[in-house]
């Protein structure tokens, strides 16, 4: 009677076999799984302050001569909040707060708007701002050109989204601002003391025009400066954009 033929799996075989199946399991399990959805990049947050172009006076026959009747103004007019030497400036274009690194290369292309020519203006000591809350010198006799470029400027700024728009974008007075109130609107008696210090700076600018004058040209540099970003005590209230973005 003939032997019945018995088959045997390999160990092997099986082993291999098993691992097929958890390897096909494996691969249907990833492919029902739902892929991950890369997240949205977060919005650059802006790095804080007020943005606007200026023209630095410090160095200037203004700068000079404030910084000589500083002193004697803080005496005379103690309530009123006196403007830093180093921070005298005449206000180009005001950005305002929400300005981001990346948008920097068209501010600078737009707002760093000079004079073409020289000039040297005419200063006169008024009141100045939406509740006459500031003693400024006023500087006459810029180059129509100027102040035409200046306002265009502001209108491709607003229409670009770059700045915000303000009242007084249709047009251009240049001025230094000397003093402020504590308090817009000012009070009686900070009104008193603006009006004070403002006669007191006409009567010396009566005297000697020539000491209060600010004169600028092509080669004048514009600058970008911060407002309202966090300063140490004493220290000028605004600080160069450059200086800023260096800070660690």
């Amino acid at each position: 009677m003939p032997r019945r033929l018995v088959t045997r799996t390999p160990r092997r075989f099986t082993a291999a076999l098993v691992a097929a199946v958890a390897v096909l399991a494996s691969l249907e399990a990833c492919a029902a799984r739902p892929r991950p959805v890369p997240s949205a990049r977060a919005p650059e947050a802006p790095p804080g302050g007020a943005l606007f172009s200026t023209i630095p006076c410090a160095e200037t026959s203004l700068g000079r001569e404030w910084s000589r009747l500083r002193g004697e103004a803080e005496a005379l007019f103690p309530g009123l909040v006196l403007t830093h030497v180093e921070d005298l400036h005449v206000t180009v274009v005001y950005i305002g707060e929400g300005w981001r690194v990346g948008d920097l290369g068209p501010i600078r292309a737009h707002a760093l708007v000079g004079p073409r020519e020289l000039v040297s203006f005419r200063p006169e000591v008024v009141r100045f701002g939406r509740n006459n809350q500031v003693v400024v010198v006023e500087l006459h006799g810029a180059p129509e050109a100027w102040l035409a470029s200046v306002v265009a400027a502001k209108d491709t700024l607003n229409r670009l989204g770059l700045k915000r728009p303000e009242s007084y974008d249709a047009a251009f007075r240049p001025h230094v601002t000397l003093a402020s109130a504590r308090r817009s609107p000012p009070d009686s008696a900070d009104s008193s003391a603006l009006e004070g210090l403002r006669t007191w700076l006409a009567q010396q600018v009566a005297t000697d025009e020539s000491r209060f004058t600010v004169t600028v040209g092509p080669d004048t540099p514009v600058r970008l400066w911060l407002a309202g970003t966090a300063r140490p005590p004493g220290a000028p209230i605004y600080i160069d954009l450059a200086e800023f973005l260096a800070r660690p």
